[in-house]
């Protein structure tokens, strides 16, 4: 897909809940987290699958046929959810196609391979990967890289990024969740490969809001780099804030994903962040095309769009759709599944070249990392794959 104007977008995407829909209309199901710790990513993921569909019509729809967004809250992702969610969605509406960028987390898989239907989600956790192969789920599609190799990039990234670390140790703070730990795990080996050691790792639950025995431990620790890894915004802005109080001298910190999200927008805002890295695969980058992307976003929804998940998921509604195109029938679901799987998409994060396990193995070819440090209440572009873009020396 090359990127064109997004003439009429926003009249499209102002009117289309307003008017009624057409028999004819092909249907996106969105199962999104709207509630619960993810809901403002959900939030995000809704606006861009909206903003993408609004796109699309302007330019003739699909297949010369309008498109209709219908969202699903799956919550805090469980199987009931993940379960109602395929019947209402697939079952009642007849949706052509599921996008999510919080799937590939579990339970999402088994509610949704048996139906065939092609479904595009975000950021897998590696066993999410095997089950889906163990059920020959072909039309599952993640994408982006898998929880380990975040780590191991966030890893690489934060060495790149010229900090000058105190000493050549790691600690690991993060939750309970399966993307948690293997995350860390990714972020530990690439540390020991690079001669670093761990000299830290504690895993908390979710409910923690009292970081006075972990700070300690850090501070007694001493480490170069800590990285903490949880995917709820309240957890990492207490544990910032706590942090603060009895900082690390020197030491780097890296809050993980979770600070490339909205739900952390307010602590940053608030100056409760200076100095602290974050990281991503899949935010739109600051060329021409990004920032296009970034002007339609404010014009449509008066805000900058996060630099997580929101072109993402922009794009996977275009890769499908381009998919549907080449195959000529939005349901043959098997057809589409395999032009997915056979084409080069050139996005907004990035370009969408799919491995044989259905993934995206993120590089400079296809989706860059990009590490980011917040300075001025601002996430700022450190490196953007393996290209340095404003270096940093140290905690001031």
């Amino acid at each position: 897909m090359k990127l064109k104007t997004f003439a009429g977008a926003i009249c499209a995407l102002g009117t289309m809940t307003q008017i009624a829909v057409a028999q004819d209309t092909i249907k996106i199901g969105a199962p999104i987290p709207l509630t619960g710790y993810f809901a403002a990513d959900g939030q995000t993921m809704k606006e861009a699958v909206d903003l993408a569909a609004a796109h699309l019509n302007a330019n003739g729809g699909v297949l010369g046929r309008q498109l209709e967004v219908v969202t699903f809250d799956i919550g805090d992702l469980t199987p009931d959810k993940l379960t109602a969610a395929a019947a209402n969605l697939i079952e009642r509406d007849e949706v052509s196609v599921l996008i999510n960028g919080y799937g590939g987390m579990g339970p999402d898989i088994p509610a949704f391979c048996p139906y065939g239907i092609p479904y595009i989600h975000n950021d897998a956790v590696s066993s999410v990967v095997d089950l889906a192969e163990r059920m020959n789920c072909g039309a599952i599609f993640n994408a982006s890289d898998v929880d380990v190799n975040y780590g191991r990039i966030v890893f690489e990234q934060m060495l790149a990024s010229g900090y000058d670390f105190p000493s050549e140790t790691l600690a690991l703070v993060h939750g309970d969740y399966e993307w948690d730990i293997n995350v860390a795990k990714g972020m530990a080996e690439a540390a020991e490969a690079a001669g670093w050691a761990v000299v830290y790792e504690q895993e908390v639950p979710y409910d923690t809001v009292e970081w006075t025995n972990v700070v300690g431990k850090l501070n007694q620790t001493n480490p170069g780099l800590i990285h903490f890894e949880a995917l709820d915004p309240s957890v990492a802005t207490t544990f910032m804030s706590q942090l603060a109080l009895d900082p690390v001298p020197g030491a780097a910190l890296n809050i993980g994903y979770i600070g490339a999200t909205p739900g952390v927008d307010d602590a940053i805002a608030q100056g409760q962040a200076e100095g602290v890295f974050t990281f991503t695969l899949n935010a739109q980058d600051s060329d021409e095309v990004g920032q296009a992307f970034s002007e339609e976003w404010s014009a449509a929804y008066d805000v900058e769009p996060p630099v997580s998940l929101a072109a993402a998921v922009y794009d996977m509604a275009n890769l499908w759709a381009e998919a549907v195109e080449e195959v000529g029938d939005d349901r043959n679901f098997a057809a589409v599944a395999s032009e997915i799987k056979a084409q080069s998409f050139a996005g907004i994060a990035g370009t969408y070249v799919f491995n044989d396990r259905n993934y995206i193995s993120s590089g400079t070819e296809t989706q860059p990392a990009q590490l980011f440090r917040i300075e001025d209440g601002q996430r700022v572009r450190v490196v953007v794959g393996d290209e340095v873009v404003a270096p940093v020396t140290s905690a001031d």
